[in-house]
Order: C-alpha cells, then sequence, then structure tokens
C-alpha cells in the first residue's frame, strides 16, 4: 500500500514538472501523466539490473577473499 502511495506520489510530482516545463498547456493533464509513468517504469527497469550486478560481484569478491586466505 505504501508504495503505491509513493509511486502515486512520484507520478504527480513529475507530472506536474513535465507540464510546467512545457509551459503549462491546458488541457493536456493525461498526456502528462502518462510522461510521468513512463519516466518512473523505465527508471525503474534501468535500476534493476544494476543491483543485480552489484550482488554478483560482491559475492565473487567474498569467494575470492576466503580461498585467498586458505
Amino acid at each position: 500500500m505504501a508504495n503505491s502511495k509513493c509511486n502515486e506520489s512520484y507520478i504527480r510530482e513529475a507530472a506536474y514538472y513535465l507540464w510546467q516545463n512545457a509551459g503549462s498547456p491546458w488541457g493536456q493533464e493525461e498526456k502528462f501523466w502518462s510522461m510521468a509513468v513512463e519516466q518512473m517504469s523505465s527508471c525503474k527497469s534501468a535500476k534493476s539490473p544494476a543491483k543485480k550486478t552489484t550482488r554478483t560481484t560482491t559475492a565473487k569478491k567474498a569467494t575470492t577473499s576466503k580461498s585467498s586466505k586458505k
């Protein structure tokens, strides 16, 4: 539940700034909401692989350290 509120809050704020930067055009709320949703989803997908890579690298370092101490 908290995650969806956080997402909605982010989308609302992002849509507002996109709308402002476009000169505050009247009647295009859905356009900017959609742009903000797309921005959020691309941000999430860009972050996901980086987390996996970091974990893998950390695990390899830990394994290497243990084997070199023997």
